[in-house]
């Protein structure tokens, strides 16, 4: 695959793009443009940000088409889920060519989105005895959509949940990640989705086979509906799984 598909960049990458310093992520804007999908607006949106890794995250806006454009995801939800996925911690500078503006911070700033351990289990007897000794790498979906609700950043809402998708056999996983600004909160549907832009090298959301939603069997805010929704709009074929789960005591 040709590098116009990638959202993450190394360093060896980037220097090879003439990017060695944060006022050059400029030189990376047409192509992350690109890699936008926008079949509603036709605008397409994106941002960029450097991690302390020294790698550059691509962050751009994605409309669904056939839904309103509240399921969207914002680019900079985008590059916020991309360096929560990929464990990046710290953002040094960040890029939003759209607006012209650049953000270099002088002292490392911590990513708002610090690991999470929320402590879940399956409440179903049988889904609890099929988690596996390693849920972060296996490929079973129920395992790994409650590793993805355990990293959930839920500060707010108090109703952690994952998701994970399949296709082609390999796995996309996302969790929930709320904002202080309720309206600005990305799905884990729509989080698992930005892992599969990111990885799947240009495939379609028609190509999902498979999703399984992990939440709390008492959850104030369910993510159910809204991720059957979405998901019955853009990958139709795709079966679709709820598995509830509840808080275990701290050890």
């Amino acid at each position: 695959m040709t590098q116009q598909l990638k959202f993450i960049l190394t360093r060896e990458e980037a220097a090879s793009k003439g990017v060695s310093r944060p006022s050059d992520l400029v030189k990376l804007e047409e192509e992350a443009m690109i890699l936008a999908r926008a079949p509603i607006s036709g605008v397409q949106d994106a941002v960029l940000g450097l991690a302390s890794s020294d790698r550059i995250f691509l962050g751009v806006n994605v409309e669904f088409e056939g839904l309103p454009l509240h399921h969207s995801i914002s680019a900079e939800q985008f590059l916020v889920a991309n360096l929560a996925l990929n464990f990046e911690q710290e953002l040094h500078a960040c890029l939003i060519p759209s607006r012209f503006y650049l953000e270099s911070f002088e002292e490392d700033v911590p990513l708002l989105l610090v690991p999470q351990n929320n402590r879940l289990a399956h409440s179903d007897p049988f889904s609890a005895a099929e988690i596996c000794s390693n849920p972060e790498h296996c490929s079973h979906l129920k395992c790994r959509a409650l590793t993805a609700a355990n990293k959930s950043y839920a500060q707010y809402s108090k109703c952690p949940s994952g998701v994970a998708l399949i296709c082609e056999g390999e796995v996309y996983r996302g969790w929930c990640i709320e904002s202080a600004a309720y309206n600005l909160s990305l799905g884990p549907v729509q989080a698992a989705l930005v892992d599969f832009m990111a990885r799947s090298e240009g495939k379609g959301f028609g190509m999902i086979t498979g999703a399984v939603l992990v939440e709390m069997n008492d959850a104030n805010v369910s993510q159910e509906a809204t991720a059957r929704i979405l998901l019955e709009t853009i990958a139709p074929g795709c079966n679709f799984s709820v598995f509830r789960c509840h808080k275990t005591a701290e050890n």
